[in-house]
């Protein structure tokens, strides 16, 4: 099983590490405006069991294509710019990804009104019809994956899963992220998560199963979407099951007011060129364990690995 042993390209003891683990990358708070994400690697032939070393070789490559999937992201974005994705700090820094520093929205939820909860979830809605626009499908979408800003607009990140219309799973991907945004929206509008009830594997299997049944229960503060939120749950396919269409549903649904205020007076970001976030790794030290991707697959194969199944 994957361990705490990975690293990333910097040794960063003195900076808060926002993950709970590796995944897509590591992210550390590097100010209050800046954040960077890093890829992570496990030591070449590090794990105790052939199918511990498996995960490690696995994760550390998938860690290594994600990280290049957002890049090429964030640059599709920079001439289709929407004011719903965390914005992406310019940098010359070509070992991780450079955001702007988001409240999870955990924390901002129990402090909100239900007007700005109705705005947060149209502008997540907003968010996914574009990259719907775009021809993708976010890949990904989830609760930690929403943060907002110090102006209370709501960002999507994480878009290292970003799925292209032409890769052969875009279908279901595209269903599993109605299901996933029937989870969000119901927690924006309640501030419940129904799978963070699970307490174990099977607690899990058995939620979503309720959830996919249409049996789960939603709610009160969630009921004006219910029919909405179960149907993403449920993952009917139906012929109307874009994001953009489901936008003007919920539109339709929570009223004009809201609708109209749905981007409030906020201030640009035209510090974000002049800040430089990775001025701030200049004096960092780097870990001479690192590889770049070539020499880490080099290394692993050199110890009788596979590696061109992976990614």
């Amino acid at each position: 099983m994957p361990d705490n042993t990975w690293f990333t390209p910097y040794k960063l003891p003195l900076l808060k590490c926002l993950s709970l683990g590796p995944s897509q990358g590591i992210v550390y708070e590097l100010n209050e405006k800046a954040v960077v994400k890093l890829p992570f690697q496990y030591p070449v032939g590090n794990g105790s069991t052939i199918d511990a070393k498996k995960d490690h070789l696995y994760l550390s490559l998938r860690s290594f294509a994600l990280l290049k999937r957002e890049h090429q992201f964030y640059d599709l974005l920079a001439g289709n710019p929407h004011p719903n994705f965390a914005q992406r700090f310019s940098s010359d820094c070509v070992d991780g990804i450079f955001l702007e520093n988001l409240n999870p929205i955990e924390e901002v939820w129990t402090s909100s009104t239900k007007d700005m909860r109705m705005r947060w979830t149209l502008q997540l809605l907003s968010a996914l019809a574009w990259i719907e626009k775009l021809g993708y499908t976010h890949g990904d979408i989830a609760i930690r994956n929403i943060g907002v800003d110090h102006n209370y607009q709501l960002k999507l990140f994480d878009f290292g899963s970003i799925t292209h219309r032409n890769d052969g799973d875009f279908n279901e991907q595209v269903l599993d992220d109605h299901f996933s945004l029937a989870s969000c929206i119901h927690f924006l509008a309640s501030g419940v998560d129904p799978l963070a009830k699970a307490e174990s594997a099977a607690d899990l299997q058995r939620i979503r199963s309720d959830l996919e049944r249409g049996t789960a229960f939603v709610e009160e503060a969630a009921r004006d979407l219910q029919q909405v939120i179960q149907a993403g749950w449920t993952r009917i396919p139906r012929s109307s099951s874009s994001f953009s269409h489901l936008q003007e549903t919920i539109a339709d649904i929570i009223g004009a007011s809201v609708v109209n205020e749905l981007y409030p007076p906020y201030s640009d970001h035209s510090d974000f060129e002049s800040t430089c976030p990775d001025l701030l790794l200049t004096q960092a030290e780097r870990d001479p364990r690192w590889m770049d991707e070539e020499d880490y697959r080099t290394a692993w194969k050199e110890k009788g690995y596979d590696v061109s199944i992976y990614f």
